[in-house]
């Protein structure tokens, strides 16, 4: 691996006063095609900090008082993490233009961490293609390949601990975290979909025989992504381990359960929480039937803003359901003309997609509404961005003659007080045929297709 060698300037003002030395952690590099002007560096719980780049594109981050442990730094739109120890001075340099992770390579004090997990992180993405040729095996066959990759793994830890010998216990944890739970995740996985396939394969006694070493208390690590997918897939496994029928009531009320007692950090467990309840409501064909879901998410949650929103989006769905006459509001094309929602559905089957922008890309919704339109030729799409009169207020990408803009004063701000998106399908006399769903569910295509009827 081609190491990077320290700037001049970094090396004057961090090597010449040994005592300041001391006192303070350095955090910089170098960014080669910047796709920003700073750099983000946090651990996602007590610290943050926006780094600037400077002319030359490289960037220093001084700090008195850090903490032991794993950061995210955000560079435009990649990501990924470093490990920071006091005292340490660590430098990394990027090339955008490459592949984020591969082109990453880090220098100074303990880069040896740093490389060590970029290394994993890349090692992992080809492990990905292994598991993916186990799915048709069964379930000791399975567990027999899954045993092959997890003894390489710990054979790497064993390696890395032999060639660093006063390592950090706190960074061998996370170390181990890295190699292995990716793998972990594939086998609950694997027994997830076991659970919901037809022809179930028993499960050996022994298959979740390596729960007894995992710790699932690490909280503060929910920002990692080995870990925080394999805390979300074990919690799913749990429910499915007890024979609940997925997307069900039942099976969401028990995994909200399972999630009130399994996590502790409560600002952990609000945000599972929450994403939870709003999957199943936007999976969810009669919203009615979600009382009991957000019963016990009331019940459960302490995060009084989130508990706000799911009752936002409560309300929203009593305003406009089906057999409903499509409400009088007011919309503005592109050109600025204000233009009657009834007048733009008369005669045509319609999905209304009213866009709040802060909760999708413009990426997404583009190559969504797109697929859509192809596969539904004989729909009319129209896209409603709900934003501040703004030239940048369309959706990139798409037609603009399928878009228009909520007007400052329109009556669909009535019906659109929650944060997300909605869909509200019409038929060609105006009449709701749902009035609530999501461009992203599973159960999309057949209400289109309903619509079509």
């Amino acid at each position: 691996m081609i190491r990077y060698v320290l700037p001049l300037i970094l090396l004057t003002f961090i090597g010449c006063n040994s005592k300041q030395k001391e006192n303070y952690t350095y955090f910089g590099g170098k960014i080669i095609n910047p796709k920003s002007k700073f750099v983000v560096l946090t651990n996602h719980n007590n610290f943050a900090d926006t780094i600037p780049l400077k002319d030359d594109h490289s960037f220093l981050g001084k700090y008195k008082d850090i903490k032991e442990g794993l950061y995210y730094f955000k560079h435009g739109p990649e990501h990924q993490y470093v490990y920071i120890q006091p005292q340490d001075s660590i430098l990394l340099r990027l090339n955008t233009w490459g592949v984020f992770d591969e082109s990453l390579v880090f220098s100074g004090s303990n880069a040896q961490r740093n490389n060590a997990l970029i290394e994993v992180f890349l090692e992992n993405e080809e492990d990905l293609k292994k598991f993916y040729q186990f799915k048709g095996l069964n379930s000791k066959d399975y567990k027999k390949a899954f045993d092959s990759i997890i003894s390489l793994k710990k054979d790497k830890l064993a390696s890395y601990i032999d060639q660093n010998e006063d390592e950090s216990e706190r960074f061998l944890s996370l170390l181990e975290i890295a190699l292995t739970y990716q793998a972990y995740t594939k086998l609950e996985q694997y027994a997830i979909n076991n659970a919901t396939h037809h022809k179930k394969d028993s499960l050996n006694n022994n298959y979740f025989n390596y729960k007894e070493n995992i710790n699932t208390s690490l909280d503060s690590l929910m920002f990692f992504y080995p870990y925080n997918e394999y805390v979300i897939t074990s919690l799913y496994n749990d429910v499915h381990q007890k024979g609940i029928k997925h997307n069900t009531e039942a099976f969401v009320i028990e995994l909200l359960n399972n999630i009130g007692s399994k996590i502790k950090d409560e600002k952990v467990k609000n945000r599972l929480l929450f994403n939870s309840t709003i999957k199943h409501f936007f999976t969810e064909t009669c919203h009615r039937s979600n009382k009991k879901v957000l019963y016990t998410f009331f019940k459960l949650s302490s995060d009084i803003d989130n508990k706000k929103e799911i009752q936002r989006l409560i309300n929203d769905t009593k305003h406009v359901t089906k057999g409903d006459k499509l409400p009088s509001f007011n919309l503005v094309d592109a050109t600025g003309e204000m233009i009657e929602a009834s007048n733009l559905v008369k005669g045509k089957k319609t999905v209304l997609y009213f866009r709040n922008h802060k909760s999708t890309s413009d990426e997404w919704v583009a190559s969504r509404i797109k697929y859509l339109q192809k596969k539904n030729p004989n729909i009319n799409f129209l896209i409603v961005n709900s934003c501040k009169k703004s030239k940048n207020c369309f959706t990139k990408n798409i037609d603009i003659k399928g878009q228009l803009r909520l007007a400052d004063d329109s009556k669909a701000k009535e019906f659109l007080t929650s944060k997300f998106s909605r869909l509200i399908l019409v038929d060609e006399n105006g009449i709701v045929k749902n009035g609530y769903s999501s461009l992203s569910s599973d159960k999309l295509n057949q209400q289109l297709a309903d619509l079509q009827k």
